[in-house]
């Protein structure tokens, strides 16, 4: 399956349409949202990874790209949703718990079947931009929609586009400040560019050579001099299209990625500051391909990964809040999400699957609950709906491992309580408490808010029962806590020869010189602390 005729004799093949974050300075809704790139989430520890079952949201008829923006300015974030067979755009605005508003349509060209967002007239409010594949040999185009306060857009305008678009992205390719549009073609093999205007139009097409059935595109910096570069997924494999300053395009260079790639992404899997590819291939190999970039803009050979049956989008996001990116990836002819995990090396653990509706296309992420972890939204092609997967994912509360042990000691004898803990990432915190009540340091007290309080030395008030409340972060910016079982201390009176020797230094002597230092005095209170 990797011709073009053979596509067309399935009428439900999966389609992706990447929409990555442009290379550009970020409008403050845009930045708001930040989890495209998985930043959101501070790298304290890794959560156990969990998604809440799907909740399903109608849409249009034929869903098949999602994409994520602030459309009414509420600090939530809400969905646009391309739909191929009403020629509609599906608008659902965010409630603050996660949940979402019944859709607004609005009218598309033939055949809407990609969605990006961005800030085309440099208003501050997020804009539409979708790709209409139309009938397949009919050049097609690209309509804007510009948005409103209220998270209502304006009436589209139409700018033509190469044959079959499928995927549309944004970035600043010029350099000028104001976002520009590539668009992945698959009719005529090429990626069309659209240098934005000051107020929010577009200047005519400028096509570049691409491979065979280009159907997704992505944005990123590839060989590290400041100017955004394309990478295409095509049909047989990658291109990647170096960045000229003047928003023009060097030829392609091909890597082979695994069989029918559909969906490509961006992002730095190994941590070595140089952006790697992710790419969803969408043959009976059902897999994913890793290609980390090397610093002059070649990327390494595919690495592949097994993911659901027939995976059609992929998208980049740290899901496990560990500072690792993670992929969440579409799979159409299994129905469900497939999540995997990143490790520190560039490589990705075996994949955690997650129901969706039937038939998902495309995945986007935002963290629509506003609890800090990134959620995903799906689009799902038979029943005409959008999944949303809210991610529960939590830290594993704390573990007492060793209890304090109850004691009795002498007054005036250095006493201590100790609790050994487990929490993941050394995250954990203490605060011991004395009959219920917090414990500070001070005077004979150490250790208050450690795994160890010392009495320094233990005195006849110090009588008591002691616990420690052990608390550890959660994934959304809580806490969780465990607390131990109660240890008692009890400090009996000093026996008369150990205050006489408390009273001459602690050796049974007094001074050789007959002269009193501050040591000396210090014993004198402790004595007399301690029943002297």
């Amino acid at each position: 399956m990797n011709t073009k005729d053979q596509f067309m004799t399935r009428a439900f093949k999966p389609i992706t349409f990447g929409s990555v974050c442009a290379a550009m300075k970020a409008p403050r809704w845009l930045a708001a949202l930040g989890l495209l790139l998985a930043t959101a989430i501070p790298a304290l520890a890794q959560c156990q990874l969990s998604f809440a079952a799907a909740a399903n949201y109608a849409t249009g008829t034929q869903p098949r790209s999602v994409a994520v923006g602030d459309f009414n300015a509420d600090g939530r974030p809400d969905l646009a949703v391309a739909n191929t067979v009403s020629n509609s755009m599906s608008i659902l605005l965010g409630n603050a718990n996660g949940t979402f508003q019944g859709a607004v349509n609005y009218a598309a060209g033939s055949g809407p079947i990609s969605v990006a967002v961005g800030d085309f007239n440099a208003d501050g409010r997020p804009d539409l931009a979708v790709a209409n594949y139309n009938d397949f040999g009919v050049a097609s185009t690209i309509s804007i929609r510009l948005g409103n306060p209220d998270g209502t857009f304006q009436s589209r305008v139409t700018y033509g586009a190469g044959v079959g678009p499928r995927s549309t992205a944004v970035g600043d390719f010029n350099a000028d400040g104001r976002p520009d549009l590539a668009v992945a073609n698959e009719g005529s093999n090429n990626v069309s560019i659209l240098l934005g205007n000051v107020n929010g139009t577009f200047q005519g097409a400028v096509n570049y050579a691409v491979g065979f059935d280009p159907w997704s595109v992505a944005v990123g910096d590839f060989n590290a001099d400041g100017r955004p570069d394309l990478a295409v997924a095509n049909g047989d494999n990658v291109s990647i299209l170096a960045g000229n300053a003047n928003g023009t395009f060097q030829a392609p260079v091909n890597y082979a990625a695994g069989s029918f790639p559909i969906s490509i992404a961006v992002g730095d899997f190994n941590a070595d500051g140089r952006p790697d590819l992710a790419v969803a291939n969408n043959s009976s190999n059902n897999n994913v391909s890793i290609l980390l970039g090397n610093a002059n803009g070649t990327f390494q050979a595919a690495v592949n990964y097994a993911v659901g049956g027939s995976p059609s989008s992929v998208a980049v996001a740290d899901f496990n809040a560990d500072g690792r990116p993670d992929l969440a990836v579409a799979n159409n002819s299994s129905n469900n999400v497939s999540i995997l995990l990143g490790n520190v090396n560039g490589t990705f653990q075996a994949a955690f699957n997650y129901a969706a509706g039937f038939g998902p296309f495309s995945v986007a992420v935002g963290d629509f609950n506003a609890d800090g972890r990134p959620d995903l939204a799906v689009t799902n092609f038979g029943p005409n709906t959008v999944s949303v997967l809210l991610n529960t994912g939590s830290f594993p509360a704390p573990v007492i491992l060793q209890q304090p042990a109850s004691q009795t000691v002498q007054a005036g004898q250095i006493a201590a309580l100790a609790v050994t803990a487990n929490g993941f990432g050394n995250t954990l915190t203490y605060q011991w408490r004395k009959n219920g009540v917090a414990v500070a340091n001070g005077g004979n007290i150490s250790g208050a808010t450690s795994t160890t309080l010392f009495f320094t030395p233990a005195l006849p008030g110090d009588t008591a029962s002691y616990d420690v409340v052990v608390s550890a972060p959660t994934c959304a910016g809580g806490t969780q806590v465990t607390t131990s079982a109660a240890g008692v201390l009890g400090v009996t009176p000093s026996s008369a020869a150990q205050c006489l020797a408390d009273l001459v230094g602690g050796d049974g002597n007094p001074p050789a010189d007959g002269s009193v230092d501050g040591n000396d005095f210090q014993a004198f209170l402790n004595s007399f602390a301690a029943g002297c």
